[in-house]
């Protein structure tokens, strides 16, 4: 049993608690937030701790890490935080609800895999993913390093999903393609070819590339 640190105070940080609860051997002992957003020394009874001064109260031998379950700035913020993280000695904990169907495939570190998911054998997880609930990711799918996939996606077969993608709930992505890194997939869309990366792709009567990079959107997100 480990204790944990969720970086986070929001909705997010409150259900990620309530699995870890309630389906893991881990305690969740503090939170921790950038200081621009630590407003009060507790959140959920438990110490709210500015994360430039994490040391103080949790120190890296006593605790791992986990979050931020966030994709802020096309999940640059949850990149960033956990190389700090990494960079300032702390061990990161993955959390995976009993709810989930999956085989013996390693999944990487600081990943949040939610009920309902199926991960087909083959298929592998990069560090600092999220799969929220109800997806699928088929037979020897990449999913890369810093994702956001929500609720309810479909990824097909052998598909390869780039680093720090957002996919938004409903997405279908078709058998054997790629989606380059930093791309954002709006809620719905229908992907049936490779997509570059730092592309936006947005639902329309024909799912199409918006003639915008992702970049522009990160700050909205």
């Amino acid at each position: 049993m480990a204790d944990i640190v969720i970086f986070g105070a929001s909705m997010s940080a409150e259900v990620v608690k309530a699995y870890i609860d309630a389906h893991s051997g881990h305690r969740v002992v503090g939170f921790t937030v950038d200081r621009a957003y630590a407003s009060s020394p507790h959140f959920l009874g438990l110490p709210l701790v500015p994360w430039d001064r994490l040391e103080e109260s949790f120190p890296p031998h006593r605790v791992e890490l986990m979050g931020p379950i966030s994709y802020r700035l096309m999940n640059e913020l949850r990149r960033d935080r956990f190389h700090e993280g990494k960079a300032r000695n702390y061990r990161f904990a993955s959390f995976i609800h009993p709810a989930c169907l999956r085989y013996d495939d390693p999944i990487g570190e600081n990943c949040f895999i939610g009920p309902h998911n199926v991960i087909e054998p083959r298929a592998q997880i990069g560090d600092n993913v999220i799969i929220w609930g109800g997806s699928y990711v088929a037979h020897h799918c990449v999913i890369g390093s810093h994702t956001f996939i929500s609720g309810e996606v479909g990824i097909s077969g052998g598909t390869t999903i780039g680093e720090r993608c957002f996919l938004g709930g409903g997405a279908v992505v078709g058998e054997g393609l790629t989606v380059g890194d930093a791309c954002l997939l709006s809620m719905g869309v229908v992907v049936t070819r490779n997509i570059p990366a730092n592309s936006v792709v947005r639902r329309s009567s024909e799912d199409r590339l918006a003639r915008f990079p992702s970049s522009r959107v990160k700050h909205l997100l």
